[in-house]
Formats: structure tokens, C-alpha cells, sequence
């Protein structure tokens, strides 16, 4: 079944794919993930990877591919897997001139039935893909389905307790001088608003987008309900992103989920 939030978010990303593309070109690091994982990947995560080297290692949302392509670098044999085709379609043509081999499957991540029951030894979702996703159990769900027994789960997300300020849930509370709450903590939508084609920064436009905000123990209860057992929970980095519109130094930046398949 077509899932009306989530067709919306496609459309939203395959229109913002070619700003997204020319905003990861100015930066370049796409170009060096695959040499030097630490520009996509933090420390934290990097731990639970380990050597990589010949397993198969799924990652969800997979957006710009940077990920990917460290992964792909340190030897993993990587599928990428995203909801918006013009996202994989970039992602390909990089991987290519990069030199890595990777499967791109596009599949919304609430429904991956393409693929076969315990099939990848790793499963990666990070950075700012649960609050495009509409039902976080069957998301989890599907990554456990996926992983091998005792497998590894790796969730990396935007930390919740940031995200509650942030102008992508209310486009009308921007500030770049002082915190104005967006949303309650306890409110997980969706928040549907109408944006440009350009991702960052936020603007209003034609584009239908839905957004959700979860909290630290929807992903606790997703992650424990889905076949995997819980085995790490970490916050890291305090700092501010130079796309923050919003003085959020000083909170918790991500927040690190590792599931291990029972079985």
C-alpha cells in the first residue's frame, strides 16, 4: 500500500535532489569518504563497524551517499537504499567516478520486501532520515528482518531533544538569535508544511512535505520490538552545524542506537 506521507517526501526529495547535489559538490567531501571514512562517519560509529572488509552491509536512507561510499571504501559490499530515484541516480553516477561498486535499490524503508529474510551482517540508517518516516516500528522492523542473526543494527539520528527546536517542524519559529520551541517533545505529527525544491535552507514553497518527530524512547521501544536486542545507547557531539538557523550549541547533536539480531 502507497503511503501518502511518504510519496509526498519522494516527490519533496526527487525536486531537491539537483540543489542537494550542487550543495554536496561545493563541499566536496563526497569525493574523500571513500579514503577517509572519519568525513562521513563518527567515531562513535566507526568503533562498531570494525573491518568491514567483504561483508554485506545494507544502509537505509542513504541520501548523499557519503556513507555508503566510506563503507564501499573500507571494503564492505554495500547496497544503498533510498526512497527518492534522483538521489540514486546521483549516488550512481559518483559511485562510478569514485570506482566503487554498489547496489542502489530504491524502496521505501517501511516496506523492503525485495529483499530476502537475514541477508546483510550490518544494517546503517543515520543522520536525519527517521523524522522523514511515518511509522518507526515497521522501519526497525525491516532492518531487522534483513540482518543476519546476532547482526549488527546501527541507528544515528539527529537527537531528539534538538530536533524539538529546529525550523523544520514549524517554519514560522526561525531564529537565528534565540531558541523559540517548535514543537512538544511529545507531539510526533506529522508536521506538514510547503517548502522550495532547496533542502537547506528551509523555505517556503510548492512542495508538499511531512515530517515526524520522535522521541528517545520510540526509538528505545522500535529497536527492542524489532527482533534486535538493545546492546548500546550513546549521545555525542554538542557542537553547531553550520546549517543550524537556530543557537543550538550545547545540546546533544545525535544520538547512537545499536541493535544486535536476536537468533
Amino acid at each position: 500500500m502507497t503511503n501518502q506521507f511518504h510519496e509526498a517526501n519522494r516527490r519533496r526529495w526527487d525536486a531537491g535532489s539537483e540543489s542537494w547535489a550542487r550543495r554536496a559538490d561545493l563541499s566536496g567531501t563526497w569525493r574523500e569518504c571513500h579514503r577517509n571514512p572519519s568525513l562521513a562517519l563518527h567515531d562513535a560509529e566507526l568503533r562498531w563497524f570494525g573491518d568491514v572488509a567483504g561483508k554485506n552491509v545494507a544502509v537505509l536512507g542513504s541520501g548523499d551517499n557519503k556513507v555508503v561510499f566510506a563503507l564501499s571504501g573500507m571494503g564492505a559490499k554495500v547496497t544503498s537504499i533510498d526512497i527518492s530515484w534522483q538521489q540514486l541516480i546521483v549516488a550512481r553516477h559518483r559511485a562510478a567516478e569514485l570506482g566503487l561498486h554498489v547496489e542502489f535499490v530504491q524502496a521505501d524503508v517501511v516496506d523492503m520486501s525485495m529483499f530476502n529474510d537475514a541477508v546483510y551482517d550490518v544494517v546503517y540508517t543515520g543522520g536525519h532520515v527517521a523524522h522523514w518516516v511515518s511509522d518507526l516500528n515497521r522501519y526497525y522492523a525491516e532492518a531487522a528482518r534483513i540482518l543476519k542473526p546476532k547482526g549488527l543494527l546501527i541507528v544515528k539520528e539527529y537527537h531528539p531533544i534538538r530536533h524539538m527546536w529546529h525550523p523544520f517542524l514549524n517554519l514560522s519559529r526561525v531564529s537565528s538569535n534565540c531558541l523559540h520551541q517548535g514543537v512538544n517533545y511529545f507531539e510526533r505529527g506529522p508536521y506538514r508544511s510547503e517548502v522550495a525544491p532547496e533542502v537547506l535552507p528551509v523555505m517556503p514553497g510548492g512542495l508538499e512535505q511531512f515530517i515526524f518527530h520522535w522521541t528517545v524512547a520510540d526509538y528505545i521501544t522500535a529497536i527492542s520490538s524489532s527482533g534486535c536486542k538493545l546492546i548500546h545507547l550513546e549521545e555525542f557531539d554538542d557542537s553547531q552545524e553550520s546549517w543550524e538557523t537556530t543557537p543550538l550549541a550545547g545540546l546533544p547533536a545525535s544520538i547512537l542506537f545499536i541493535g544486535r539480531r536476536c537468533g
